[in-house]
This record gives C-alpha cells, sequence and structure tokens, in this order.
C-alpha cells in the first residue's frame, strides 16, 4: 500500500496547490465585491490553474481508492473500498460544471469589475448547484475508504477513525455549519496519505 500511500499524498499536495494557486483563496476573508472580481480578473492563471486542478485530482483519486481497493481482501473490504472510489469519480465529475462556471466567470468578472459600482453590488457565486452533491460523494468516498481499510486489516484503527470523523463532519459540522470548505477533504485524504505510507 506504501506507493499508494505515496501516490494519494502527491495528489494531495496537488490540490493544495490548486487551492493556492488562485489569488482568490489565498486572500481571506474578503472585503466586498470588489476585492473578489479583482481577484479573479487580475490572475487568469491562477485561477485557470485551480479550474483544471481540481476535478483531475478528484478523478486521480478515484482511480488510487480503485487501486487500493484491489488490493484489499475479497469480500466487503474490496466492494467497500471499489464503492468508495466510484463515489469519488462522480464526485470529480459533479465538480466539472463548478470547473466550467468559473472559468466562464473570468472573462465576465474583468468587466463587471471595470463597470463596478458600490451603488449596484454584484453578486459572486463560483459554485454551482453541484457543489453538495459533489460534496457528499467524495466525503461519502472518503469516509467508507477508511472503513475499507480497517476492515482489510490495513488501518484497522485510523480507518475507523478517519470514517468516524466523516460521519461527524457530515452528521454534526455540515449541519450546523451550512458550508464545507474542500480544503477540509483535502485534510483527511492527507490522513489517509499518510497512514498508508507508515
Amino acid at each position: 500500500m506504501q506507493p499508494l500511500g505515496l501516490a494519494l499524498l502527491i495528489t494531495v499536495i496537488i490540490f493544495f496547490v490548486g487551492a493556492f494557486s488562485a489569488a482568490y483563496f489565498r486572500v481571506w476573508p474578503h472585503t466586498d465585491a470588489r476585492q473578489e472580481l479583482a481577484l479573479i480578473a487580475e490572475d487568469p492563471l491562477g485561477w485557470t490553474a485551480q479550474a483544471v486542478i481540481f476535478p483531475l485530482g478528484f478523478l486521480v483519486t478515484a482511480v488510487i481508492f480503485g487501486l487500493v481497493a484491489a488490493r484489499l481482501p475479497e469480500g466487503a473490504p474490496r466492494w467497500i473500498g471499489l464503492g468508495a472510489a466510484l463515489l469519488f469519480g462522480v464526485g470529480g465529475l459533479l465538480w466539472v460544471p463548478i470547473s466550467l462556471r468559473r472559468l466562464r466567470f473570468l472573462p465576465a468578472a474583468a468587466a463587471l469589475l471595470k463597470d463596478y459600482r458600490e451603488s449596484q453590488p454584484v453578486a459572486i457565486n463560483i459554485g454551482g448547484q453541484t457543489f453538495w452533491p459533489h460534496t457528499y460523494c467524495v466525503l461519502a468516498g472518503a469516509g467508507l475508504m477508511g472503513a475499507a481499510l480497517a476492515l482489510g486489516g490495513a488501518l484497522p484503527l485510523a480507518g475507523w477513525v478517519h470514517s468516524g470523523l466523516v460521519l461527524l463532519s457530515v452528521g454534526v459540522i455540515i449541519p450546523r455549519w451550512g458550508d464545507w470548505l474542500p480544503f477540509f477533504t483535502y485534510l483527511f485524504l492527507l490522513a489517509m496519505a499518510i497512514g498508508l505510507m507508515t
């Protein structure tokens, strides 16, 4: 499992690169809509990079999960692991519309910034209708993979802890907070990668 743990670690690092490649995500919190538009319009390279990196990262993670599942014992561990890989793949596909929306917004941000008036604030929505289905798919995938690794003996304790933290996030943190930062999903994957490597 160590090579797959390393592959997952590299993928997580790429996620972090995507998260910090765009100035929009490096500067937080934002002061107003004008600043948000400027952070997008004046950083076309970083904005485009994050839009490409995120869906690819989710799909690569799905492939890694599939390879991990193939190395788990036959029966429940392997089937649960394959289910986790499938959910992550679906989650990756559900991020594609978000990336397309973000790419289409890049030229619009420049135009809106040029004509910006304080009296006519702009609502900036860089998410989309698929954000929550995506979020629940990847979190369910991460939780199931933790269970598969625990049942398969690869991470007997850490796998259950991992699944428990995901369940806590879905059942308590998201309902109370009303939001979810994908960054936390990357942290779950980071912990799993380190576990697989040790």
